[in-house]
């Protein structure tokens, strides 16, 4: 793709993200007027007495930023996850990251119950389990064999399976009451309180994003063939472990602070992959900007169309699975071979 075509995706992706926002702070249960929160700006009275502001800064703008940011690094880490494992059906989920997680989450709420904890913070349990959950996979898979993605996969699937297990157990003990919360939970959510998350999310996804598409270059030398990447010089095992270790972490950050929010990291690539064409280069970056556009349109139907406040969860799989199942319809997959 030309340069300045490249531009004018990028340009055309960026406007439709403000848009998207813009959108996202005016839409909810009622519709803000942004004349009537630029006038309570202006007179400088406080958040306390400026009903209009107060709603648009302390709820609607950290819910935006909390999907934008998540669905940004949903989409990357599916990305280089599909060009890592060199699987079209590679998720940030794949290597069982989302049900250590929750598992991690079901835990708090298990030792709460049982009285072992007055208070454990289902996010610091849900981001340890699936960093355990990366370090295991890591030290089975990625140490032994760095050359066969087909382990690192198995490896991955066989601790999401081991999770799922371990999460049927915990709802076997939790008690009744406690089950609709945590089922909640896993329905994913953006819907956060104040900005301690989204600096949580922008703290840790920021650093893994950039460094991510630092490898750009190398993930089109990795597509071909990995023997012949390392014949082209690039380190094919330095390139596995940052990619592996950089994506899981962002995906256990995000999926700490949001829930396991399904199909953003699977359809969001292959949409732009079909405009970009399979150069790293530029899918990168524009994964990366049509990965928050799509959490943020989504949760703007979550909020709008759907009755009450649906999970957004539901949303993104109730247009994800019918529109994977049209691009399986519609495609070969076949630059995969490129």
């Amino acid at each position: 793709m030309r340069p300045a075509l490249r531009l004018r995706w990028l340009l055309a992706l960026a406007l439709l993200c403000l848009a998207l926002i813009a959108a996202s702070l005016l839409i909810g249960a009622e519709t803000l007027d942004f004349g009537q929160a630029w006038r309570e700006w202006r007179t400088g009275v406080p958040l306390e007495e400026a009903p209009t502001l107060s709603i648009l800064l302390n709820m609607r703008l950290p819910r935006t930023l909390a999907a934008l940011i998540s669905g940004a690094g949903l989409a990357l880490a599916g990305c280089v996850f599909q060009a890592l494992l060199r699987n079209p059906l590679a998720t940030p989920y794949t290597l069982g990251i989302a049900n250590a997680s929750a598992l991690g989450a079901w835990c708090a709420f298990i030792l709460m119950d049982r009285g072992w904890f007055e208070y454990a913070p289902k996010r610091a349990f849900a981001f340890l389990f699936a960093v355990a959950d990366v370090l295991l996979v890591y030290l089975f898979a990625v140490r032994r064999s760095r050359s066969s993605p087909a382990l690192l996969l198995l490896a991955g699937v066989t601790m999401g399976m081991l999770a799922s297990s371990g999460i049927m157990l915990t709802r076997y003990f939790a008690q009744p009451d406690r089950l609709v919360s945590m089922d909640r939970w896993l329905l994913g959510g953006v819907d956060v309180l104040g900005y301690q998350p989204v600096i949580a999310l922008l703290l840790g996804v920021a650093p893994c994003a950039i460094i991510l598409l630092a490898q750009a270059s190398k993930f089109d030398q990795f597509g071909f063939d990995m023997e012949m990447a390392a014949g082209r010089g690039v380190n094919t095992a330095r390139l596995q472990m940052i990619t592996f270790l950089a994506g899981s972490l962002m995906t256990a950050l995000i999926v700490s602070e949001v829930g396991p929010i399904g199909f953003v990291g699977l359809i969001v690539p292959h949409i732009v992959r079909a405009f970009t064409g399979p150069r790293h280069r530029l899918l990168l970056p524009m994964s990366l900007l049509a990965g928050g556009a799509f959490l943020c349109f989504c949760d703007i139907i979550a909020r709008k169309v759907f009755p009450g406040e649906t999970p957004i969860g539901i949303v993104t799989t109730l247009i994800g699975g019918p529109f994977f199942l049209f691009l399986l319809m519609r495609r070969k997959f076949t630059d995969w071979e490129v």
